[in-house]
């Protein structure tokens, strides 16, 4: 438990640290902190779950690739599409990870449950129409991996951990993402860098907490400070 204590630590302070000094450089060297911070919420959810672990690896991996500029003869096109790909390779261990603890009745859930699915639809819906005729050639992957995305949050919503902390990290991811497109194809709009990010890693260890909370019983990871 203490060593989970430290690991949590180090991530939260490599997560603030990122948050930080982004926005004060133009240089790539900050991206280490950000991968740092999901790489160890990886290593405590391999202690949950194995898919778990690995969808928080994969992710960390997708970060890298996002928050590059240019690796060798990759320029950001390439590393967007990597990253792309690596997030929704991250998002099919995660639908995995969520079908284990769908409930019996999952077919019929609370209200709840239904507005969480509405509101995946609506925003995902929204955000692919406002953006398509900006998306150009990535207009079929950016749809294939809002599918996947909305997959993935709806069965957060639909798994039945105990818990709704899963299913609001899986909206958290869904906003962040939506954040993230709209950024891209759009124009970045003020303070953006930081809402992306904040949203991102409290999803993540929203999702890692739920998992932990249903799997490990009384047992709880340290409780983060509020932002």
């Amino acid at each position: 438990m203490k060593t989970s204590g430290l690991l949590f630590a180090i991530s939260a302070a490599a997560s603030l640290t990122f948050l930080l000094t982004r926005p004060l450089t133009p240089g790539d060297w900050p991206v280490i902190f950000k991968v740092l911070s999901i790489f160890l919420l990886a290593v405590l959810g391999l202690r949950v779950d194995g898919l778990l672990g690995t969808a928080l690896a994969l992710s960390s991996v997708g970060d890298f690739l996002l928050g590059m500029r240019r690796i060798g003869n990759l320029n950001g096109e390439s590393l967007f599409l990597l990253g792309l790909a690596s997030f929704l390779i991250a998002h099919l261990v995660y639908i995995a990870l969520f079908r284990k603890y769908r409930g019996p009745i999952w077919w019929k859930p609370n209200w709840a449950r239904v507005c969480g699915v509405l509101t995946i639809l609506v925003v995902l819906g929204s955000v692919l129409g406002v953006l398509h005729r900006s998306l150009g050639s990535m207009l079929i992957p950016v749809v294939v991996y809002s599918l996947v995305l909305a997959c993935m949050g709806i069965s957060a919503i639909l798994a039945d951990l105990g818990t709704p902390l899963a299913g609001f990290g899986a909206l958290l991811f869904i906003a962040s993402d939506a954040m993230i497109a709209i950024s891209k194809f759009r124009g970045s709009f003020l303070g953006n860098e930081q809402l992306i990010w904040i949203t991102y890693y409290s999803a993540q260890l929203l999702i890692l907490r739920g998992l932990h909370r249903r799997n490990s019983g009384s047992q709880r990871l340290p409780q983060s400070q509020s932002r």
